[in-house]
C-alpha cells in the first residue's frame, strides 16, 4: 500500500508512523472498492452501497480507527442513508448509524439477530426522499 506523495515543500510528516500528512490532515491510506447493489431480497425499495478495503490491515484500520469511520457514517448521514455498517470478516457485523442516529449495536446481537431483522427496522423513504418513522424494536 502507497501512499500520496505530495510536493516536498507541502508535505510534512505523522509524528506516530511516518506517513505523508497532506495540508489538511489527511493521510492517503489506499484503494477502497465500491459495489452498489440495488433491490436486495432482504431489503426492497433500498440500495446497498458496500465499500470493500482493499487489504486486511486496512479492514483492521477501519475497525479501529474514530476518524476513518466517522467518514463513512458521515456520507451515510449526508446522503440520506439508513444504515452503515462495518464487515468485521467474520461472523458478525458493527452497526454505527441506524435511522438517523449513531448507534453501537453487532449483527447477529441481542437487538438484531440476522441483517433481515436489522433491515426490517429501517426507515421507508417517503414522496420527497425523507425518512418516514417506523420505531426500532
Amino acid at each position: 500500500m502507497s501512499a500520496r506523495r505530495w510536493p516536498k515543500w507541502r508535505r510534512r510528516r505523522a509524528p506516530a508512523d511516518g506517513l505523508d500528512v497532506d495540508p489538511l490532515g489527511r493521510v492517503a491510506i489506499g484503494y477502497v472498492y465500491l459495489t452498489v447493489e440495488f433491490a436486495r431480497p432482504s431489503a426492497p425499495g433500498f440500495a446497498s452501497l458496500d465499500f470493500m478495503a482493499a487489504t486486511t490491515r486496512m479492514s483492521l484500520l477501519f475497525e479501529r480507527s474514530a476518524s476513518v469511520r466517522e467518514v463513512f457514517t458521515g456520507l451515510t448521514a449526508a446522503s440520506g442513508g439508513v444504515c452503515c455498517l462495518l464487515d468485521k470478516e467474520c461472523v458478525e457485523y458493527r452497526v454505527y448509524r441506524l435511522n438517523g442516529e449513531a448507534v453501537r449495536e453487532t449483527v447477529p446481537g441481542p437487538r438484531f439477530a440476522d441483517m433481515d431483522e436489522l433491515a426490517a427496522v429501517w426507515r421507508r423513504p417517503d414522496a420527497h426522499g425523507r425518512g418516514t418513522h417506523r420505531p426500532l424494536p
